[in-house]
């Protein structure tokens, strides 16, 4: 069974993504999702990252001004995992260094972020001309080079705030992770 603790994590981060996702929801293709799903798993694991991701996409699915399209729901989750996967992934890979708000491994993050916003939006776009009835190679690729519009600009602000946000936010992460709860009774009682 989960902690306290990490149920209150995968709370808040999901809160923080659905709360961008409104504030950003004029701006097609821009999210913090991706960013903290990544950070997310990155700072706490998998589980913990993957968890946010699929609660977020599920709320934000059902929520979203854009509308409710269930037979696309399930790719929209699958895409968001691969987040949580690579988080998770460069957390191992960068597990000798602890993670700084600067540090040239930030541009790393921000390639990974936008190679993973690159399978994203390949996916569901396939998905989609798939759920429209499209099975001829030819019209696939059409929905593909159709989308390419709305890939640039995911691709690129998942580059830029992998590179920038994502850092600060696992630097917070990770200092939040070695605050024993003891330890912030303790400051609480001195405060006093």
């Amino acid at each position: 069974m989960r902690s306290t603790r990490t149920l209150s994590t995968i709370a808040i981060f999901t809160s923080l993504i659905i709360a961008s996702d409104f504030a950003l929801a004029g701006v097609l293709n821009v999210k913090l999702m991706d960013t903290l799903v990544f950070a997310s798993a990155y700072a706490f694991g998998f589980r913990t990252g993957a968890s946010i991701a699929v609660l977020s996409e599920f709320i934000w699915s059902v929520v979203t001004p854009y509308g409710f399209s269930l037979p696309i729901f399930p790719f929209l989750v699958i895409g968001e995992l691969l987040y949580a996967v690579a988080g998770y992934l460069a957390s191992r890979a960068w597990a000798a260094e602890r993670p700084s708000a600067l540090s040239s491994r930030n541009l790393f993050f921000g390639s990974i972020l936008a190679i993973c916003a690159f399978i994203w939006d390949f996916e569901t776009n396939l998905a989609t001309g798939l759920l429209e009835g499209m099975h001829t190679f030819t019209s696939l690729l059409a929905v593909e080079v159709f989308g390419i519009p709305f890939m640039i600009p995911h691709e690129l602000s998942d580059f830029v705030l992998g590179a920038t946000l994502a850092p600060m936010v696992i630097v917070a992460c990770t200092r939040f992770k070695r605050v024993s709860p003891s330890k912030i009774v303790v400051v609480q009682s001195e405060v006093r």
